[in-house]
């Protein structure tokens, strides 16, 4: 089932938050870091299973893997033991795991917003060509004040003009109904 891009990108976005605050810990030498990050990554690992992607689950869990190995003493490139400078092992590695989910995090949210940016668009040109034709005007507008009232005239724009449903069909292909629906209602709040 496809996800409501909005909460996505409101998700990564309380993700990227939580990961800057590891960062700065990282960056402070704290001794706290350790224990940050650890359930940084779990928070991340849950998020991705709950969601059913493998390949950013798989990615979360081999970053924790190469953390655990150097914590057990163990250094996981050279599979040999470490005998001196475990902490700066265990540093490197966690910041390569922090550029890994850096990566992972940005290219999300930017293929989300991406999305969102690209509906808006389409929305918009369909909005002021409405209102360029009469069909929609300050009044209606107004009244345009809830979800339900907004989907309701999305739907008979969509069952009355076969543009428009071509449109809708275009977007549902990337976005879910809701999706659309709270694209609208901000683009109708600009115009109030």
């Amino acid at each position: 089932m496809q996800e409501l891009i909005h909460f996505t990108v409101q998700k990564i976005k309380e993700l990227l938050q939580h990961f800057n605050e590891v960062q700065a810990l990282y960056l402070s030498k704290s001794f706290d870091f350790d224990a940050r990050f650890d359930v940084f990554l779990n928070e991340m690992l849950e998020y991705f299973r709950t969601k059913g992607n493998t390949s950013h689950e798989s990615e979360v869990l081999k970053i924790m893997n190469m953390i655990a190995t150097v914590k057990r003493g163990f250094n996981p490139i050279k599979m040999e033991k470490i005998l001196t400078g475990r902490r700066e092992i265990l540093g490197g590695f966690s910041f390569n795991g922090m550029e890994s989910i850096y990566g992972i995090l940005t290219e999300i949210y930017t293929r989300e917003n991406k999305k969102l940016e690209e509906a808006e668009e389409l929305i918009s040109g369909i909005i002021v060509s409405l209102y360029q034709n009469g069909i929609l005007d300050d009044e209606k507008l107004k009244e345009m004040n809830s979800v339900p009232k907004i989907e309701r005239f999305w739907t008979s724009l969509a069952e009355q003009n076969t543009a428009i449903s071509g449109i809708n069909k275009k977007l549902r292909l990337t976005i879910i109904p809701e999706d659309i629906f709270l694209i609208l209602e901000k683009i109708f709040l600009k115009l109030i």
